[in-house]
């Protein structure tokens, strides 16, 4: 009989749905962004929200914006 081995398990943070959703749109804002070149009103008007939602999105979600960018 040949024998399996289990793969040793490490621990994880639970995967909450918060932080699902949160990846997921983090994701979609990712994605408006760069199919709208970098710009954040195109980019909102793809998602359909307001420049300011998309904004306050991207602060919360760790992304950086116009007015956190500094290179």
């Amino acid at each position: 009989m040949a024998q399996t081995l289990a793969m040793p398990q490490t621990p994880q943070a639970p995967r909450t749905l918060k932080l699902l959703v949160d990846e997921y749109e983090r994701q979609l804002i990712l994605e408006a962004l760069r199919a709208a070149g970098g710009q954040q009103r195109r980019a909102a008007a793809t998602l359909g929200v307001l420049p300011s939602t998309l904004h306050e999105k991207m602060s919360r979600l760790g992304i950086p914006t116009a007015r956190t960018y500094h290179p």
